[in-house]
């Protein structure tokens, strides 16, 4: 008899059912949290949310504010980006000494490093 129903039908581990499509990009990123700046690289970026490695560990539940800096050349030759997120950390942990933290995006707006002045 097959008890797959039983199961829980996300297991932790199980990449096959994610909800959005992972993307693996070493992206410079800042964060505040509690008053406090953090910096980091992300290491995979989804739809929903990012994985980042940070220089300090912060707790699951810490409300954040992130900026994704997109380098020149990573989606075009000359071309510089910036992404602000605000969202909230759902995991954290250490791997190999290095933290890492996981954060959901609620909210997001991309801006160029070369937005017009105004006069």
């Amino acid at each position: 008899m097959d008890n797959r129903a039983d199961e829980p039908r996300l297991k932790p581990g199980n990449l096959e059912e994610r909800s959005a499509v992972r993307f693996p990009l070493s992206l410079p990123v800042h964060l505040m949290a509690s008053d406090r700046l953090y910096e980091g690289t992300t290491e995979n970026i989804s739809a929903n949310g990012v994985l980042m490695k940070l220089d300090e560990n912060i707790a699951p539940g810490t409300n954040v504010d992130f900026l994704i800096q997109v380098t020149e050349g990573t989606t075009g030759p000359d071309e510089t980006a910036a992404i602000h997120c605000s969202g909230r950390v759902v995991r954290a942990y250490e791997d190999q000494s290095t933290p890492h933290a996981a954060a959901i995006i609620d909210e997001y707006r991309f801006q160029s490093e070369e937005e017009p002045k105004e006069e």
